[in-house]
């Protein structure tokens, strides 16, 4: 007679969130007897918390500023996902707070100061994941979602992209610095440009012109390529492949598609029918398009940074390695994903950009 296996249990962070919620949806559709999952959100009782928890993963509170909750919300773990959100404190409710809290830490700006917080929150997770699952974790169980470092990657030419070096500070150079037996269990998942960041940056992905027709204006190289990653349908599928490689240590990139932004807007008019290209622009374009100075010099520098020396220069394990390998890893395509997607809102723009 064997003995029945206990379910895995798989904590998420930011379990309500574009990646974070894939992850867990993704174990979930294993079935509990495979898999529970505790998603870990800042807010139990908001909409998405309970829409996971009717899901069935248990949803708890926690505080990535406390590591000693993240210790206890860890316990028993043999499987985490990791993923901070440096964006937050752009937020329009967060914003004049964050302002407040760079000013009075003498820092350069709401940018530096939202680096500053996720590399502590960063290193939080890290440190309580070392100490929480020494018994429990897995030989590959640690995920985490980061970016590459840019000012190394770019010999020092970009020290102040913060939301990228925040994240790689920690993962994976701090973890291996102090925790190599979980750096050892590690797995760094970077990830492409999200499909859905033309919400954030109407102005700069569509100018709509006098003739109707539509300009993307981005500072990157128009020959480029950057790879493309729709968060929230394929982070999940890309972390449970990982997973059942069995692969550790490695880095990788999640993106359904790499291509340049040039293509990235044709594919779109092609999608739409409507006429639509690419013009590379100056900085100070992009940055005042975006609106904020802050929130528009972090972004600008993103997209100089994907022009030279690219937006992930080192080379990354992808979806295809893993196909090669002999695992399913289903990725969505660009074009798939702009059929997929409503663009009403777009096409209806009324305001001229000159």
């Amino acid at each position: 007679m064997s003995i029945p296996t206990r379910p895995k249990l798989v904590v998420v962070v930011g379990a309500t969130g574009n990646q974070g919620g894939s992850v867990a949806r993704r174990f979930l559709r294993q079935g509990p007897d495979q898999f529970r999952v505790r998603g870990l959100t800042r807010d139990p009782s908001s909409g998405p918390a309970r829409e996971l928890a009717a899901q069935g993963a248990e949803v708890v509170g926690a505080d990535l500023n406390d590591l000693e909750s993240l210790k206890e919300v860890f316990k028993g773990a043999n499987i985490i996902f990791s993923v901070t959100n440096y964006w937050e404190l752009f937020f329009p409710h967060r914003i004049d707070g964050s302002r407040q809290q760079a000013k009075a830490l003498g820092l350069g700006g709401v940018r530096e100061y939202a680096g500053r917080v996720e590399l502590a929150q960063g290193r939080n997770i890290a440190d309580a994941a070392a100490a929480a699952t020494a018994d429990s974790l897995d030989a590959n169980g640690f995920f985490a979602s980061t970016l590459s470092h840019a000012g190394r990657c770019s010999g020092g030419r970009f020290e102040e992209l913060y939301h990228f070096d925040a994240k790689a500070e920690v993962f994976p150079h701090y973890v291996k610095g102090k925790h190599p037996r979980l750096a050892s269990k590690m797995s760094c998942v970077q990830t492409g440009y999200f499909m859905t960041s033309h919400r954030i940056l109407p102005e700069s992905y569509f100018a709509k012109m006098e003739d109707g027709s539509f300009e993307m204006r981005f500072c990157t190289d128009p020959g480029k390529l950057v790879p493309h990653l729709d968060p929230a349908a394929d982070m999940g599928n890309f972390v449970y492949a990982v997973y059942q490689s069995s692969w550790c240590g490695k880095e990788y990139m999640a993106e359904g598609t790499t291509c340049t932004f040039a293509d990235w807007i044709a594919a779109w008019s092609e999608a739409t029918g409507k006429p639509a290209r690419y013009r590379q622009v100056p900085r100070e374009v992009m940055v005042k398009a975006c609106g904020d100075e802050d929130f528009g010099g972090e972004i600008t520098d993103m997209f100089d940074y994907s022009s030279d020396p690219g937006y992930a220069p080192e080379r990354l394990l992808r979806a295809e390695d893993l196909r090669k390998a002999g695992i399913d890893c289903p990725m969505t395509g660009l074009r798939d994903w702009m059929m997929k997607q409503d663009w009403s809102s777009v096409l209806s723009k009324s305001d001229v950009d000159l």
